[in-house]
């Protein structure tokens, strides 16, 4: 492994050779960023809870001023945001093994969550102290509390964008309170696999930095600059905690593949089958309003799951259908037709001449979702059919996207899924939570598009 000894200051110690087709890591841990996040008077780690972060915590408790840390640790704090959905071994090797050692240095350790689902709700201070002794997992508002409510799962498409509403957003905000207006100092524990995350932050903090027309974080990124890659950190925490550490994620990750390999992800499921039974369970919500909105981008956890033969995971899944609350809802989408890719060459980037649709290219989509009646499972099935049989359509069973089988009667079909400027209105049971919302326009886009039908 690398020595520490890299962090003297003066030296640009980062991997000679990147990886192959990734960007030069120079561009991310290079000598100007290092010695801008020294310059800082308020100096920070965002500790995610995993093997990542908590690698460069001990590294950091080993030797801080190889870091540009204070030796007394006061000019260092060390922050997590809390999305309110972590695996309990995670917690516990973080209590049993990382909060000793912060307690015995006397290192500062905020624990924050957002404290509620408007960004003007804030930010709630769960703990913050230098003598830890629990991890304070969830807030007043988790992300499970936000995707029940919407009634689906984090969205593939577009990055981490839970992430960074639930820990980035929350952090950002206590530090930036902290400072009054100074430049903090912010490390991540990205290792060395994963330089393109850190290309994305420092892009990212770029114009953020523009935008406020100031620094307002200097970022570096240790790992980086050491080449330690994952196996390289496992072994490392091992050395020191005598524990092999996962990393820290989400169960409902749609990334879980990525954030940890799928055998392993999947063995930990079957140590913790209620909160698979929980994911479970609002992707089969999800999945009630909209059939392409599996948990991961080509499959369903359900089916990983089936396969995996986790029968605890399964048990627990199909009791809380059959035990909670159901509602009926009402699903409307209208699908917009999108610009013409000669009409954005030609317009830039907002045009709203109809010559300048075209039905082949997808636009924006309008949701609508109403609750329309709520009872147990029984009931709300009755209800459909009762409704079938009042609006003259069939009630609909299908187990073509989710193997639990899903009932619908559709009003409006669309001719084509890939054919844009159409609609669909259905009625759908599911378990009930998902609060009546409609995208901002929806009324009129929708008027709009069923006039005359």
């Amino acid at each position: 492994m690398t020595s520490l000894t890299l962090f003297e200051p003066g030296l640009d110690a980062v991997p000679a050779t990147p990886p192959s087709g990734g960007p030069d890591p120079a561009e991310v841990a290079s000598a100007e960023a290092l010695e801008s996040f020294r310059a800082t008077k308020h100096k920070s780690l965002n500790f995610g809870l995993g093997v990542d972060s908590t690698a460069l915590t001990l590294a950091i408790i080993n030797d801080p001023t190889a870091f540009g840390i204070a030796e007394d640790f006061s000019d260092f704090s060390i922050v997590t945001a809390m999305t309110g959905f972590e695996f309990p071994d995670t917690i516990a090797d973080v209590e049993n093994h990382v909060l000793p050692l912060l307690r015995e240095k006397g290192i500062r350790y905020t624990q924050v969550a957002r404290a509620g689902r408007p960004d003007s709700a804030g930010v709630e201070v769960l703990s913050d102290t230098t003598n830890p002794g629990k991890v304070f997992s969830q807030g007043p508002w988790t992300l499970m509390d936000e995707l029940e409510e919407n009634g689906t799962v984090p969205q593939f498409a577009g990055g981490h964008v839970c992430s960074q509403k639930h820990k980035a957003w929350t952090i950002d905000r206590l530090q930036l309170e902290r400072a009054g207006g100074q430049t903090v100092g912010k490390l991540f524990g990205y290792n060395a696999d994963e330089y393109k995350r850190a290309v994305k932050a420092n892009k990212f903090q770029a114009k953020r930095n523009n935008k406020a027309g100031y620094e307002t974080f200097a970022l570096d990124y240790p790992l980086l600059r050491l080449g330690w890659g994952r196996e390289d950190v496992q072994g490392y925490v091992k050395d020191r905690l005598g524990v092999d550490m996962s990393k820290s994620y989400c169960p409902v990750c749609p990334f879980a593949g990525v954030c940890s390999p799928q055998p392993d992800h999947l063995k930990r499921l079957r140590k913790y089958p209620a909160l698979a039974a929980r994911v479970l369970r609002l992707e089969y919500l999800s999945m009630a309003l909209n059939d392409n909105s599996s948990l991961y981008k080509d499959d369903t956890l359900f089916r990983r799951i089936t396969d995996d033969q986790n029968a605890e995971a399964l048990g627990q899944f199909n009791a809380r259908l059959d035990e909670e609350p159901w509602a009926v809802y009402r699903l409307q989408r209208a699908y917009t037709a999108g610009r013409r890719p000669e009409c954005h060459t030609a317009h830039g980037d907002r045009c709203s001449k109809p010559e300048c649709r075209d039905s082949g290219f997808k636009g924006t989509v309008y949701r609508s979702v109403k609750t329309v009646r709520t009872g147990s499972r029984s009931e709300v099935g009755a209800f459909l059919h009762n409704a079938a049989t009042a609006l003259d359509r069939p009630v609909e069973h299908s187990t073509k996207a989710h193997g639990a089988g899903v009932n619908r009667v559709r009003t409006r079909v669309r001719p084509d899924a890939k054919t844009y400027g159409t609609v669909e209105d259905f009625y759908v049971t599911a378990p009930a939570g998902v609060q009546d919302k409609a995208r901002s326009g929806f009324a009129g886009v929708w008027a709009a598009m069923t006039a005359g039908q």
